[in-house]
């Protein structure tokens, strides 16, 4: 038995479609298209980031606009965004595809899905959407913008994640898609609203749909009753342990680790090359957020690039004119290894600073001039310590206050 032409061409249609799909977001995601706002947008589709992200810092952003419009239409189109965009369900459908060939079945019972969603929303009523990095389109956006070609385990860590994503569904056909994915999970809660509007017409067994939406309710309180307890325990550890340097405009630290979603766009864009991932073993909750490394550069004065390609709130976008006032850190002198301590000439600190916060007074205690940094007018932007001459240590460093 043939299949019907309109079948066949709505088959291939759709392939080309997520095809070019695919390519295009590889394309706003790798760099090939030169607005760095693009790849912010791309991750933004997703209509569990929008929410999420609506959620926790109960603003709404230019770029969740796409992401709103995609959920309205989910409403009447069952996982449309999967069916048709997601860059990661047709890898994902390749692999699954792959696994059926060898004669692997697809896994039966419990979805994760449904509750790692409410148990991001429950996070997000506290402000720490505690999975939200969990997002394919987040997961996606991680792989290319912390290209392994850049070394160091951040570069390797999404490889690895998206690896096992799609050697188990070798192993097991459809399994993230179907039952553990938060976004198509997210998707098919939307979907049935379609089905309660549809029962307050009439239009389906009223009976059924009450018992069905008991049961849905009751999971739903005990899920998001449990992502505000993880986000509360979350946002307490964050308060603790030493924290590091973020970029300008960088959310509270306590709920920063669960709004970024490590997307990458901020080091991505970043001229002076000084947002590096944050890999510390003190604080595992922020794993991969944003942190800054002054080490060869400073954060520019005439630049606010990070915040505005964030998609999520971790970053929020700064006009150039507060960026003096925002204190990323403050630095401190170590006169053991600062050359005017030897009775060496240097004023570098001082000719490199933007904001002409550092001076010099001479001490009587150890004979020497010694630099003083003005906290009227420093914001902690790392450009004494990038120009610093003394090595392999600084003799000023910027720490957090």
């Amino acid at each position: 038995m043939t299949t019907p032409a309109p079948k066949i061409i709505k088959k291939h249609f759709r392939r080309v479609v997520r095809l070019l799909s695919l390519v295009g977001m590889i394309g706003c995601l790798g760099g090939l298209v030169p607005l760095d706002s693009v790849a912010a947008a791309v991750v933004s589709m997703s209509p569990l980031v929008t929410v999420g992200t609506l959620i926790a810092t109960r603003v709404f952003q230019v770029f969740a606009l796409s992401g709103l419009v995609i959920g309205i239409v989910t409403v009447w189109r069952p996982r449309w965004f999967c069916r048709w965009l997601c860059p990661m369900g047709l890898c994902l459908d390749t692999a699954s595809n792959l696994g059926r060939r060898f004669g692997r079945k697809s896994l039966k019972g419990f979805k994760f899905g449904p509750w790692l969603l409410l148990l991001t929303l429950g996070g997000a009523l506290l402000g720490y959407p505690l999975l939200l990095w969990l997002d394919p389109l987040a997961l996606f956006s991680g792989v290319l913008r912390h290209p392994p070609a850049a070394g160091g385990l951040s570069g390797w860590s999404w490889v690895i994640v998206l690896g096992a994503i799609w050697l188990a569904c070798v192993i097991w056909p459809n399994v993230w898609c179907g039952r553990i994915c938060p976004l198509g999970a997210w998707q098919d809660v939307l979907t049935q609203i379609k089905g309660l509007l549809r029962s307050r017409t009439g239009k389906t067994d009223a009976g059924q749909q009450k018992a069905s939406l008991v049961v849905v309710a009751r999971r739903t309180i005990i899920a998001m009753g449990l992502g505000v307890v993880g986000g509360s325990l979350a946002k307490g550890a964050g308060k603790k342990g030493p924290k590091p340097l973020r970029p300008p405009g960088a959310a509270d630290e306590s709920c920063l680790a669960g709004l970024c979603i490590r997307c990458g766009n901020c080091a991505k864009v970043c001229p002076a090359q000084i947002i590096t991932y944050d890999t510390d073993q003190q604080r595992l909750l922020g794993f991969l957020a944003p942190v800054l490394d002054y080490s060869a550069d400073y954060c520019r004065e005439d630049c606010v690039a990070c915040g505005g390609v964030c998609p999520s709130g971790a970053l929020t976008a700064l006009p150039l004119d507060e960026k003096p006032a925002v204190r990323l850190g403050f630095p401190q002198v170590d006169m053991e290894i600062c050359l005017l301590g030897d009775d060496r000439e240097c004023s570098a600190c001082q000719r490199w600073c933007p904001y002409g916060a550092v001076h010099y007074e001479f001490s009587e205690a150890s004979y020497t001039l010694a630099p003083v940094i003005d906290p009227e007018k420093c914001n902690g932007c790392g450009a004494c310590q990038a120009a610093c001459p003394t090595r392999p240590v600084k003799a000023i460093r910027v720490y957090t206050e």
